[in-house]
């Protein structure tokens, strides 16, 4: 399962989820992981939101969700998709993401990348994700570029999936 914060405008308009041009980053950093194979994220995670709708300020641009959109979505959507999936494993992109599969906060820049297994025994890789609002976090961690992200996401994308799926090696 990929967790991501909520849908953005352009992902919608792309009717396809983790599509705006920093997402394109993770979906790079899969097809690394997985070539020569060709397939995409869809073909092997479950790909949701902790929040199920696009929250856009009133001129049309993303804005974060609000706390109670947040613990609407958690408690009536998020929860119920963890009980029919039943991932293996979450990788989870932003604080926002990190803290709703984790059951709690974390600091992002000290966690990222480092599984965490929850009460349930779901495998939880909390992300970073490569916004350009999370430059400070990036550097924080250690992430000297975006390729730099790239790069260790595959690393962490192709051993996970080793883990996992069989066709991966």
């Amino acid at each position: 399962m990929l967790i991501g914060e909520a849908p953005g405008r352009v992902s919608l308009e792309n009717g396809r989820p983790f599509s705006n041009p920093r997402n394109l980053t993770i979906r790079k950093a899969f097809a690394r992981a997985i070539a020569p194979r060709a397939l995409e994220l869809e073909d092997i995670f479950y790909l949701t939101d902790v929040v199920k709708c696009w929250p856009a300020n009133t001129d049309g641009a993303n804005r974060s969700p609000a706390a109670n959109e947040i613990r609407t979505c958690v408690e009536r959507h998020l929860k119920r998709e963890f009980d029919l999936i039943r991932p293996q494993l979450v990788l989870a992109f932003g604080a926002l993401a990190s803290s709703a599969a984790l059951g709690y906060q974390v600091k992002l820049a000290s966690v990222h990348g480092r599984p965490q297994i929850i009460n349930t025994g779901i495998r939880v890789i909390p992300l970073l994700h490569p916004s350009t609002a999370n430059i400070k976090g990036l550097k924080q961690a250690g992430i000297l570029s975006i390729d730099d992200y790239e790069r260790r996401l595959s690393r962490i994308f192709r051993s996970e999936l080793r883990r996992i799926v069989p066709l991966i090696d």
